[in-house]
């Protein structure tokens, strides 16, 4: 746990923005719950999360199939949002925004609980070495806090080409226990997602991908 002097510092360093684009999430000064009916139309019911977006071209085409969905994409690394911002902007989508906070440091403090049918961590580093496995973003917090902020019903999806990132995050959700699994603990095909330039790279590689899929009990 992070004490409130550092934490407000990393917030300082994440908070900030560097573009006015209408697309970004600005936060306020500390951390705090973010009401989606801030951003989103009130005709939009159903909204989608996704962590470490990358270029985001998943979210991006997702955005642009499902028009009445809300969607947002975190990506801590500045030049890799932009990209993903200013296409939206050319493609003048208005269902989706862009965060560029830590989901590590603050996912539990940004979103209220139950905002989200579908939370997505695609590829995150798996930091192989045992000595660094503590820098991974699966552990019980983070999935606790994934839960959280799903909604009844909503999905949590996982995908990684790393064989032991894949082990050591169903040992986390068996440990965990709360979300429902599907018949599967994994699979190797996703039919239902785009697939990224990175995921399609990995497969051109004859690379195996792991996905994950868990689902928040209904009330």
């Amino acid at each position: 746990m992070l004490n409130a002097e550092l934490r407000q510092k990393l917030w300082s360093l994440v908070s900030k923005t560097h573009s006015n684009s209408s697309l970004i999430i600005r936060p306020d000064n500390k951390p705090s719950p973010i009401p989606l009916h801030n951003y989103f139309a009130g005709n939009i019911e159903q909204h989608f999360l996704e962590l470490g977006s990358g270029w985001s071209e998943v979210v991006l085409k997702l955005a642009e199939e499902n028009v009445n969905m809300g969607f947002i994409a975190m990506e801590r690394k500045w030049n890799r949002l932009r990209r993903g911002f200013e296409l939206a902007e050319q493609k003048n989508l208005q269902n989706i925004f862009f965060s560029a906070i830590n989901f590590q440091w603050f996912l539990s403090d940004i979103f209220p609980e139950n905002s989200f049918d579908t939370v997505l961590l695609n590829f995150p580093d798996p930091w192989p070495k045992k000595k660094h496995h503590k820098n991974r973003s699966i552990d019980q917090n983070f999935l606790k806090s994934v839960y959280n902020i799903l909604k009844p019903g909503g999905k949590f999806l996982f995908a990684t080409d790393h064989f032991g990132y894949a082990r050591w995050t169903i040992r986390h959700l068996r440990k965990f226990n709360q979300f429902e699994s599907t018949s599967q603990e994994y699979c190797f095909e996703r039919p239902a997602l785009p697939i990224s330039s990175f995921e399609q790279e990995k497969m051109d590689e004859g690379k195996r991908i792991f996905y994950l899929e868990r689902s928040k009990p209904w009330l």
